[in-house]
């Protein structure tokens, strides 16, 4: 449950900076690079539906997460009982059947967050549809009220900069030559991914 509660506070922290108050009256970040002043009443409806996305999302992710162990049962028991039937050996059989079953439910996870994102990403841009009546901020006076949170920029730049590095070392560096060394390194990229992440999750609750 406190890894649905820092994924609920984390999004709608993302949501709240589309909102960043400023002497002027609320606005509205559509997310090229203009800040549009809003009628002070809609940004409440905006937000519930945005945080009603999230909630649902989460839900999904709850009740997914007991299916897919459920169906991963199911599979390996399918496996089984087709290699027993055909006469194919056992071991790799359930080796490889289990790692493709959990792959494709893992790539399903990724696309409903995939869908999830484009879904916020829609609302986003029909609030810029229902504001292109309004003139945006000076580019300049927007800079100053625009609200941003470097750290996750930085924790998802090193992630994937890590994953990258490690996809290169397993095609061209042999194993054999891999030294000891390199699982501290590795402990320490994890350390500095945490801290990034812990980073980041405070801004997210600094501009709720």
């Amino acid at each position: 449950m406190d890894r649905e509660r820092i994924m609920r506070e984390s999004e709608r922290a993302a949501i709240e900076r589309w909102f960043p108050p400023s002497p002027l009256g609320p606005l509205f970040d559509p997310g090229d690079g203009n800040l549009l002043p809003i009628p002070a009443d809609s940004a409440p409806a905006w937000k519930a539906e945005a945080f009603a996305r999230i909630d649902a999302w989460i839900a999904e992710t709850r009740a997914e997460k007991y299916e897919h162990m459920v169906l991963l049962v199911l599979w390996t028991l399918g496996l089984f009982a087709i290699a027993s039937f055909v006469g194919v050996p056992m071991g790799r059989t359930l080796m490889v059947g289990t790692a493709l079953g959990a792959f494709t439910l893992h790539a399903w996870s990724i696309w409903r967050l995939r869908c999830f994102r484009r879904d916020l990403a829609d609302l986003r841009a029909r609030i810029r549809t229902e504001l292109a009546g309004r003139t945006p901020l000076p580019r300049e006076l927007a800079q100053r009220f625009r609200r941003g949170n470097p750290w996750r920029v930085a924790l998802h730049l090193w992630i994937w900069s890590f994953v990258l590095l490690m996809l290169a070392a397993q095609h061209f560096v042999p194993p054999e030559s891999v030294s000891p060394a390199m699982i501290l390194a590795a402990l320490g990229a994890v350390g500095i991914a945490w801290i990034l992440h812990f980073l980041s999750r405070r801004i997210d609750l600094a501009q709720r």
